[in-house]
């Protein structure tokens, strides 16, 4: 990450519409927010505070949400962001709260009713083409309107005095974002900095969406919502879904993937979780989702984990 882990200094927190997965300043881990319902895509989450962070009194950076929509044309929206921690981001965990809010709001209530229009099938590579032109932009600059609004509203504040800085107001709140739009006939994958997107098809297959490498993305270091110009680092991939959607769907912030030695053995995850929900079904995995990313946590990159994965409901029988 940009930046180690470290507390906040102070932890005003901005309210989250329903369904937005809040941090209890008191919980070593955020609420498991798992749902089981009539929907084509089922969905479960999870978010542990890092061992590491446990044992330094650090909070959990991580943020997610995600929202479902059922009937004729069942949707899902995935949002997930990565808060940088450490002394120049002292607001990231809000930083990601933030990014996750304001992502949902935009792919629910302005993105996704194009796409269920129609206007989509008409013309695939425009409709591509403005995507991969605005919605970037768009991210970022209501990221940005939210972090000027909190900080507006919460000075920052040491020992009861104001303090007064000369940078940017928003790499207080630095964050990296991932973002999935599942539908019938499209998915739309979005990324900032590092984390991770995997498909699993129904033969096993894991895939990752086809975004360019990022030469940014070096050892610690990542692009982020506060970056200069951060929009110019969002990639974005629009997906047309011509026979049989992937199977399953995950998101992760970074400090999975950094607990296994190589990426082969972290695609293995993801094909074993596919397994598992197919052979235990979804409350089982649910469960011992937190189980399974504390003991990782703990093995591995001490970081906060994250993830949450939708499966189509046929895997489950």
């Amino acid at each position: 990450m940009s930046g180690k882990k470290g507390p906040a200094k102070d932890s005003a927190k901005p309210a989250l519409p329903s369904g937005i997965v809040l941090k209890e300043e008191s919980s070593d881990q955020i609420p498991l927010n798992g749902r089981v319902g009539a929907s084509d895509w089922q969905v479960l989450s999870a978010t542990v505070r890092g061992a590491a962070h446990r044992r330094n009194g650090e909070p959990n950076q991580d943020a997610l949400s995600w929202w479902m929509a059922e009937g004729k044309r069942p949707v899902a929206v995935l949002c997930m962001a990565d808060g940088h921690g450490g002394s120049e981001y002292t607001r990231s965990d809000i930083g990601a709260l933030l990014a996750v809010e304001q992502t949902q709001m935009l792919l629910v209530s302005e993105i996704l009713p194009l796409i269920l229009s129609g206007s989509t099938r008409k013309d695939l590579a425009q409709f591509n083409r403005h995507f991969r032109q605005q919605l970037p932009k768009l991210l970022v600059n209501r990221w940005r309107a939210s972090v000027y609004e909190h900080a507006t509203d919460n000075p920052v504040q040491e020992g009861g005095k104001l303090v007064q800085s000369d940078a940017p107001k928003e790499r207080l709140y630095g964050a990296t974002l991932l973002a999935a739009l599942l539908t019938p006939e499209f998915h739309l994958y979005i990324q900032l900095g590092d984390g991770d997107m995997l498909t699993v098809s129904s033969e096993g297959e894991v895939t990752r969406p086809p975004f360019p490498a990022d030469s940014n993305l070096i050892a610690n270091h990542t692009t982020s919502l506060c970056s200069k110009e951060a929009w110019r680092f969002v990639n974005v991939h629009f997906q047309q879904i011509d026979e049989r959607p992937p199977s399953l769907v995950m998101l992760t912030t970074d400090g999975y993937a950094n607990s296994f030695a190589n990426d082969s053995d972290f695609k293995k995850v993801a094909r074993d979780l596919h397994s598992a929900i197919k052979r235990e079904g979804l409350t089982a995995v649910a469960n011992s989702l937190p189980i399974w990313l504390e003991a990782t946590s703990q093995d591995g990159s001490g970081d906060d984990i994250s993830i949450i994965i939708a499966t189509a409901n046929s895997q489950q029988e």
